[in-house]
């Protein structure tokens, strides 16, 4: 049987999984989908689809950067995330 502090960094490993998933997926169909529709509107071929996809990209990985780096302790004295 697993103590409760085991468990619960089990579920904050689960939830950081979870987003960090969830945000990079959203922000790269998201920009495909802008992308595409921009494309059939404005009948540029796959560039503006290509153009969504490298953003969507480019945005899902800040994302992740963002995420990742509020569990990363900043090793600088007097940084926002220096914890004792």
């Amino acid at each position: 049987m697993q103590d409760k502090g085991g468990f619960a960094k089990g579920m904050r490993a689960f939830a950081l999984g979870s987003t960090i998933a969830v945000q990079f997926a959203v922000s790269l169909v998201l920009g495909i989908l802008g992308g595409r529709y921009l494309d059939e509107l404005w009948g540029t071929g796959p560039w503006l689809l290509l153009l969504g996809l490298l953003l969507g990209l480019a945005a899902g990985t800040m994302g992740i950067y963002r995420t990742v780096s509020r569990f990363i302790p900043n090793k600088e004295p007097g940084g926002k995330n220096d914890r004792p």
